[in-house]
Order: C-alpha cells, then structure tokens, then sequence
C-alpha cells in the first residue's frame, strides 16, 4: 500500500521562504503570516516528510542537507504552478501576459544606465508583473542570487562563481574619460600612473574588466587616488578636474550631457566587454516566467537603441 505524503504547497512556499531569509520573523514578514503559522507550517512539513529541515545557530536557523535536497527538488514544480497565470491570461495584443514577481539584482551600472526604460516598457506592457530590482556592484548581484535573495542577476563581469548558470547578455563598451580641456596627447598605455586616476571600488565590473584588459594588452592598471562606487558620481567628479577614469561608455555620454568631459582614445587597447546573465543552477531550465522575462527586456532594450 503507498503512503501519501500530506504536505500543502503553502507550507513548501513558506519552507522556501524560511531557507531564503534564515529568520521565521523575516519569513513570515515576507508572506504577511504570524510567526506561529510560520512555525506551524514548518513543523507540519518536516513531520510529514520524516525529516529535520533545519537547525539553529544562534539567531539564524540553518538548512539542513535533507531541506537543501526539498529547495532543489521543489524547485521546478513550484515554478512551474507560478507560472500558470502567464500561460492562461491572455495579454491585449493576444500574447499571454507575464504576472507574478521578479526579483532582478544588477550591478549597478546596468541598474542605472541600461535598465530603466526597458524596465519601464515592460511594466507598461504587463500591469500586473512586480519587478524589483537591487542594485549593487557585480560580486554582490551575484553573491544576492547565490544566496536566493534574486532570481536573476544582470552583471559586468566578469563572473566569479562557479556554482551558477552563467551565459552571455549584451555586449558594452568602456570608456576612457578626463577632465575638460585635459592634454589628453600625454595619455600613453604605457604610462598611465603619471596621471591621477578616479575608479570604481573592488568588486566592480567595470574595474575588473578595465584591469584585465590592460594585463592582456601588456601593462599595469594604475593606482587610484579616488575611489566612489557610483559612476554617474564618477563622471561628476572627473568633470570638475579630479583625474582620468574608466567607465561604461553609456555612462559616460548619459552622464557627459550635463557634465562634459573628453572622451579618450587609447589606441592597442581593447574595451569591449560582454554582460553577463547568471541564475541559480537549478532554475536553468526551469522557470518559464523568467525566460518570457529575459526574452521581453532583451526586445525593449533593442527596441530602445534604435
């Protein structure tokens, strides 16, 4: 005779929730429940699975590797079943429409200079889909979906992990900036640490691919004598005479419109770079609203550049 399992998918959700925060206080926050029901619930699962699904370590309550396996093998059917809306709920034009949550990380060039209309766009497009977006240098849009606070992370690069799905976005371009008026002819790949130099913090993107680009070609990355995590503010302050920078060139010619700056030209050096996509392994080929999602800014990103 087989055993039925009697476990609900609320108490799976909650589950999920309790691993994704650490805390039942920030779990039933997060899902407007009491902290009783959050308990309940948790207590309810573990007993019908046979299993313990987590343990405390001072504050925090920790994972188990049997509530690691259920997060992982859970991972799919609950996608799944949120996605349903988007497949039955037709949108005007006929295409289903996207409904549900999106929990976008982004580094924060991406988040500040490339996001925002095509974001716009498609909340025009899909009322009823809530994006939130975090925004934060690379290493931590990619440690936010490591750790479950993301579903998705839109990064410079390039990638440090090795325990995510990883695929290529777009492709960028950086940019060589100084200040108005700079003898821009004493600039030479070979010395750049004869000129003060503002950059962004460790972790960046931009820093990272700067850096690298310069030891593939050869040389040194100079030392820099500011450093600010904003390349708007960047911009800003390579416009008022504090040194030369390195930047996304869409930052630069947003940024530039209200604060001009000399664009350089370093000939032998390459500033392309490509942007990186990362997900959780697990949702790799799963979770139909997050490839309509993917699919849908991509367009509104293209059909904003033309």
């Amino acid at each position: 005779m087989t055993t039925r399992l009697r476990f609900t998918l609320r108490q799976l959700e909650i589950f999920s929730a309790v691993a994704r925060t650490g805390q039942v206080r920030r779990a039933a926050d997060t899902l407007y429940l009491s902290q009783a029901a959050v308990s309940q619930a948790i207590s309810e699962l573990a007993e019908a699975l046979g299993v313990t699904l987590f343990e405390r370590h001072g504050r925090q309550i920790v994972p188990t590797p049997a509530a690691r396996q259920l997060l992982a093998l859970s991972a799919a059917p609950m996608n799944a079943l949120a996605a349903l809306p988007e497949h039955l709920a037709p949108g005007a034009d006929g295409a289903a429409a996207l409904t549900g949550s999106i929990r976008l990380a982004a580094s924060s060039t991406i988040a500040r200079y490339v996001l925002p209309v095509a974001l716009a766009t498609l909340r025009s497009r899909h009322p009823q889909l809530q994006i939130q977006v975090f925004s934060g240098n690379s290493a931590r849009a990619e440690a936010r979906v490591a750790n479950l606070e993301a579903d998705i992370g839109l990064i410079e690069g390039p990638p440090q992990r090795d325990d995510l799905d990883i695929a290529h976005w777009r492709t960028d371009t950086l940019q060589v900036i100084a200040p108005p008026g700079y003898a821009t002819d004493t600039i030479e790949l070979a010395h750049l640490d004869r000129h003060h130099w503002v950059a962004r913090e460790p972790g960046s993107g931009t820093r990272a691919v700067f850096e690298q680009n310069l030891a593939l070609a050869g040389y040194t990355a100079p030392a820099a004598q500011l450093q600010i995590d904003d390349s708007g503010a960047i911009v800003r302050a390579v416009a008022h005479g504090a040194g030369l920078a390195c930047v996304s060139r869409l930052a630069a010619e947003q940024a530039s419109a209200a604060h001009p700056i000399e664009f350089v030209v370093l000939d032998g050096l390459s500033l392309a770079r490509p942007l990186w996509r990362v997900r959780r392994m697990a949702m790799a080929s799963q979770a139909p609203l997050l490839h309509r999602f993917e699919a849908e800014l991509n367009a509104a990103l293209d059909a904003a550049r033309k």
